[in-house]
This record gives C-alpha cells, structure tokens and sequence, in this order.
C-alpha cells in the first residue's frame, strides 16, 4: 500500500518506533536512525544487546521489516548524513523532545529547510500543546495513570489499588500515528500540502476510554461504562460464566433479540427457561436479571469450556472464550488470518503479532527486525549516493557505525 514511500524512523522505545513498524508492514521503506554511541534503549531492555539476533523481543516487535542504521548527530558529520536522507524521503518520524530536536538540528522547521515536502510526525506523551509539552512520557504514566485506564481498571476490578497496565499503550498509540501519517500522505498526494502530524500516548489514551469519560460527565450516576463486573450493575446479555473446569464463557447478547434468547436456551438445554414467566420478554429478563444470572451460572458450570465451545459456536448472539495469551497462538482465527505467526532470525524463533489492518485480505509480509547498523553502508549508497571510500571515511571519524 506504502510502496515508494521513505520514512526516516528517529525514535526511541516504543510508541513511535510501533507507528514506524506499521508503515513497514504497509510497504514503506523505513529506516530506523539510531545513536551510534549509544543504541535504541529497547534493544538493550531486559538483557538485550546488539549482538545480531539478541536484541530484546520488544524491540525486534517493534521494528521488524525496517533497515537500521547508526550515526553519531552530535558530530557535525553525522548531521550532514542525516540531511542527505531528509532530501530523498517522504516522511520524518521522531520521538525526541523540542529541545533535543532543536539542539541536534532536526526540527521541523531545520528539516523542511532542507526538503519542502516532508512530512514531519512526532510522537509524545502529552500532546504537543500546553504546559507540558516538552516532558516526556512513557504509557504506563501517561497513558494508563493519567489517561484514566488504570482507575477505571480499578472499578472493573473492584479494588483498592491500581492494577498493572493491561495491554500495551505504546503499540495501540502506534498505530494511531501510523494512521495519521497516512492520511498527512493522502492529502500531499491530492493537495500538495505538506502536514506536520502529532500523536501522543495521552490523547489516545482519551479516546480509547471516550465512552467512559463522556458517560461520566454526562450522566455521572448513572455511568456503567468500565463498570460492568459489579452483578448489580449487569444485565444477563453482557457477561462472563464460570464452566466446570475454572474457565469462562463470556457472552455478548447484545439488544436481548428474542430470537437469540430462545436459540441459548435450546442450546444449553434449558428450554424451560424459554417458558419461565420471569423471562418471557427483554423486559421481564432485565426486571429478573439477576435471578436469570444464576439460573444461567447453574448450567454453565456443567460443562467445560471445551464442551460448551462447538454448543456455542452455533449460537445466533455473539460470544467467546475468555482466553489466556498462550491460548491466542494458536486460536483457528489468529492462525486464518495469519494474526500471529513465526519469525526466526540469529537469535531464535518468536511469535510476532500483526497490525490488525489487513488489504486484499492479507495482514502483510511480517519481515524480521535489523540489527544495529546492518543496513548504514547499503542506505547510505542507495538514498545519498555515497560512495564506497566516503562510508570508509564516515565510519574512520565515527559519524557512523
């Protein structure tokens, strides 16, 4: 889809590194910058190193199908590289500060000197704005704490103290700025506009628990969004059942159509509950929710979930198994849709999991992260036009590893 698209990848950890793996994935040609002195921090994170094959599994996550190289920005040499690349690519994708870009000499208004088209995306994690703008952020502080998640999480769970972060800010707020570089690109192709594109962990944050935070202001007493493991506060259609082995069955009966309730109740062999007068009608089911609840848990908790697992895929409504993250490698749908799946480089085999974006029903090539430096000689003689003798030279004085 990104065919012929360049992207510069200046970025650090993971949020921005995640947009700039999506491109990739999409078909840019993306090249992750790092600090020739000192290397991406998440290769090196949990016992990585930058022996081919050992960097950290988060990072290789994070930057698979791109092509890596190193240079040193503080030496007036490197900078001039980095400026030869800005001149032959479409976008510029960074995760350094204000005063980091500034004094290094690639902010927005020092690159678009050097080439008027560029789009320049940044990721942060406040937002570009406001009295924050030029602290940093990672998700858990800036996505989970303040972005609201991790309180709601509390009310979900009914606890007392805020549970570790579900999920991964930095790959969902990825992908969001991965959207939002695109669309920069739709409108330069139709318009000729160039766009500086912003992102930031905190904002998606926001709108990832939009329903939450509008129902809060809107109708404070009456908010159940994030609320929803309180029995009191649910209704039969939107839940979880324990079976007989410890597992769950969750169901999302969304509406009580009539039909989907009489189909449940065959199914689960429990057609008197079709005729018991308390549940005859939505209506009468929401009045007695809770008493079809434990009806409900009842007959639940005679099967396992491998045995209600082929009762239920012919249901009408919708659910599903509430499954554990090793059970996700090997779920049919993830391997249909080739979801997740192998890579293996110097360092092994891990599983990768896919930008859930799929064209002509395909999730993408799922190529393997470099390694540090691998591809600086070969990027350096496509897109600058360096020669042989000039990299020796570059590399002798440091600028480049």
């Amino acid at each position: 889809m990104l065919d012929g698209i360049r992207v510069l990848d200046l970025t650090m950890w993971a949020f921005c590194p995640a947009a700039g793996s999506v491109l990739a994935e999409w078909g840019a040609d993306v090249i992750h910058i790092e600090n020739a002195k000192a290397p991406d921090p998440m290769r090196l994170f949990g016992g990585g190193s930058i022996e081919p094959g050992k960097s950290h599994w988060m990072f290789k996550h994070y930057n698979r199908g791109k092509r890596a190289i190193a240079l040193d920005l503080a030496s007036e040499e490197g900078r001039e590289v980095l400026y030869d690349l800005v001149r032959n690519c479409d976008v510029f994708l960074t995760s350094f500060l204000p005063a980091t870009r500034k004094k290094l000499g690639f902010d927005i208004e020092q690159l678009r000197a050097i080439n008027p088209n560029l789009i320049y995306a940044k990721g942060t994690g406040a937002g570009p704005l406001g009295p924050e703008s030029e602290r940093g952020g990672f998700d858990g502080a800036s996505w989970w704490a303040r972005g609201s998640l991790a309180a709601t999480a509390m009310e979900v769970t009914n606890t007392d103290f805020p549970p570790a972060m579900l999920g991964h800010g930095d790959g969902m707020s990825g992908l969001v700025l991965a959207g939002g570089i695109v669309a920069a690109l739709f409108k330069r192709e139709r318009t000729g506009e160039v766009t500086v594109v912003d992102s930031s962990l905190f904002g998606t944050a926001a709108w990832f628990n939009a329903p939450a935070i509008i129902g809060e202001t809107v109708d404070p007493a009456n908010n159940t969004m994030g609320k929803y493991s309180a029995r009191e506060k649910r209704h039969w259609s939107v839940g979880d059942y324990a079976t007989a082995d410890g597992r769950y069955v969750h169901l999302t009966f969304l509406g009580d159509r009539q039909d989907q309730w009489l189909d449940l109740c065959n199914l689960l062999e429990r057609n008197d509950l079709a005729e018991d007068p308390r549940f005859l009608t939505s209506v009468e089911r929401a009045v007695n929710t809770l008493a079809l609840m434990d009806e409900l848990d009842a007959q639940f908790a005679t099967k396992t979930l491998n045995d209600w697992k082929p009762i239920l895929n012919k249901a009408k409504g919708v659910w599903a198994p509430v499954q554990t993250v090793g059970e996700m490698v090997n779920d049919p749908q993830a391997q249909a849709n080739r979801m997740i799946r192998m890579v293996t480089d110097e360092g092994g085999t891990q599983p990768i999991v896919m930008p859930p974006v799929m064209f002509n029903e395909d999730a993408g090539p799922g190529n393997p992260a470099p390694n540090f430096g691998q591809h600086t000689d070969e990027v350096l003689a496509e897109i600058a036009g360096f020669s042989a003798d000039r990299i020796t030279e570059l590399r002798a004085s440091g600028a480049i590893v």
